[in-house]
C-alpha cells in the first residue's frame, strides 16, 4: 500500500503540471499560516499586500482553519479560505481538493507572507494556485526542512531578501510587502480600525479582563499571582477571566478564580470578546491572542510576558507599540530563545516567567487602577 507521503509527492506533481503560468490570471492571493495571535496581527500589515492587487481584482486570503475565527479583522470584501493544515499534510485526498480549488481561482500573484515556511504546506499552497508571479520572503533556516525549501525554489518567481538576523514578524511582512510594491512604507501601530471592531459591550460596572492562559504551558504565571492581582482590585470593579474551549479543561487550578467574588467566566468566540476588551477599563494578558487582540483595540493593556520571544513577537517592535500597551518580562541574556528553553524548569514554567517580581506586577496593576479611576 502507497504512504501518505508518497500520495502527497503524487498529488504535487500532478497540481504542478496542472499549473499555467502563462495563462493571463486576475487577483491576488496571500497565505498566512501564522497561529491566531499571528493572525490579528497580519490583519494589519494585510493592507499592504492588499495594495497590489490591481483595480477591480479580488483579494484572497488563505488562514489555517483554527485561526479562521479572526477573518472579521480583514476587509469584508476579502474572500478568506479556511484550510485545515493538519489535514492537509496527511491527508493526500484533501491536499488535491483544496489545491484544485485554489487553482481554480485564477489568480494572478500568489504571496505566501511567513519567513518561518513549512514546505509541505505554505509551499504547496503557493505553487497550486498556478499563478504567474509567485512570491516568499527568503526561508528562515529550518534544519529539518531546509533541503525541501531549496528544492521548492523554482515554484516561485523570486524570494524577497531579508535583513540578517531576528526581527518583529511584522517587521518581516512589510519587508515582504515593500519588497513587492517597491515602497519603503513604515510599520503599522497595532491599532485595529474601529469599523473592523464590534461595538462595546454593556457592561454594569467597571470591569477588568484577564487573560491567564497560554498555548504554551510555561509562559503561563500561577495561580497565585492572578489570586493577588484580582484581590488588588477595587470592590467595586468586575472581573472577567477570559479563556478558550479548553483553557480551563487543561488547567483546572485556575477554576479556582471563577470562585472569587465579583469574578466571571468569558467564553464566548473571539468577536464578543473583542467587545467585552473595548467596554473594559483595563486588560491584563500573558503573551496570547488575547493581548494582540486587546492592544489593537486601544485599552489600557498590561502584558505579562517572557523573555522567550523578546525582538521577534512581545515586546512589540517600538515603532509599532501603541500607547495604551505596557509589557512586563523578567530579562535574561538567553532572551528570544522563541521558546526552546535551555534551562529546567521552574515550578512547571520557563525561568523568566517563574522570576517576574510579583511587587513589580502588583504596583503596575494599582498604577491602571488608579488610571482607570480617572476615566
Amino acid at each position: 500500500m502507497m504512504s501518505g507521503f508518497r500520495l502527497n509527492n503524487l498529488v504535487d506533481r500532478w497540481l504542478a503540471r496542472q499549473a499555467r503560468p502563462d495563462r493571463p490570471g486576475r487577483g491576488v492571493l496571500v497565505v498566512s499560516s501564522g497561529g491566531l495571535g499571528d493572525t490579528i496581527l497580519f490583519s494589519l500589515a494585510f493592507p499592504r499586500f492588499r495594495a497590489l492587487a490591481r483595480a477591480g481584482e479580488p483579494v484572497h486570503l488563505v488562514l489555517r482553519r483554527d485561526t479562521a475565527k479572526a477573518a472579521f479583522l480583514f476587509p469584508p470584501d476579502v474572500n478568506v479560505i479556511a484550510i485545515d493544515y493538519r489535514r492537509f499534510a496527511r491527508n493526500p485526498l484533501y491536499r488535491l481538493r483544496e489545491g484544485r480549488r485554489l487553482r481554480d481561482l485564477g489568480v494572478r500573484v500568489a504571496i505566501s507572507a511567513d519567513h518561518l515556511r513549512l514546505p509541505t504546506v505554505d509551499d504547496v499552497l503557493v505553487m497550486a494556485t498556478g499563478a504567474a508571479e509567485r512570491y516568499a520572503l527568503e526561508p528562515r533556516s529550518w534544519p529539518k526542512h531546509d533541503a525541501r525549501l531549496r528544492r521548492n525554489r523554482g515554484w516561485y518567481t523570486d524570494w524577497v531578501p531579508v535583513a540578517p538576523g531576528m526581527a518583529h514578524k511584522m517587521r518581516r511582512w512589510v519587508d515582504l510587502a515593500n519588497g513587492l510594491a517597491q515602497r519603503a512604507d513604515p510599520l503599522p501601530v497595532v491599532r485595529i480600525a474601529p469599523e473592523r471592531l464590534p461595538a462595546p459591550a454593556a457592561l454594569d460596572a467597571p470591569t477588568v479582563v484577564i487573560h491567564p492562559f497560554s498555548a504554551v504551558a510555561g509562559k503561563q504565571h500561577s495561580v497565585d499571582l492572578w489570586r493577588r492581582i484580582l484581590t488588588a482590585l477595587p470592590a467595586s470593579f468586575e472581573v472577567v477571566v477570559s479563556a478558550g474551549p479548553r483553557d480551563l479543561a487543561a488547567h483546572p487550578e485556575f477554576s479556582t478564580l471563577l470562585a472569587m467574588p465579583r469574578v466571571r467566566l468569558d467564553g464566548g468566540d473571539l468577536r464578543s470578546t473583542a467587545a467585552l476588551i473595548r467596554a473594559a477599563r483595563f486588560v491584563v494578558s500573558v503573551d496570547s491572542s488575547i493581548l494582540h487582540l486587546a492592544a489593537g483595540t486601544g485599552t489600557p493593556t498590561l502584558a505579562l510576558a517572557s523573555a522567550a520571544h523578546v525582538v521577534d513577537a512581545v515586546p512589540y517592535d517600538p515603532a509599532m507599540t501603541p500607547a495604551n500597551v505596557e509589557v512586563l518580562y523578567h530579562d535574561m541574556p538567553c532572551r528570544g530563545c522563541c521558546g526552546q528553553c535551555i534551562y529546567p524548569p521552574e515550578d512547571g514554567r520557563y525561568p523568566c516567567v517563574a522570576r517576574l517580581d510579583r511587587d513589580v506586577v502588583l504596583a503596575r496593576v494599582q498604577a491602571f487602577v488608579e488610571k482607570a479611576g480617572q476615566s
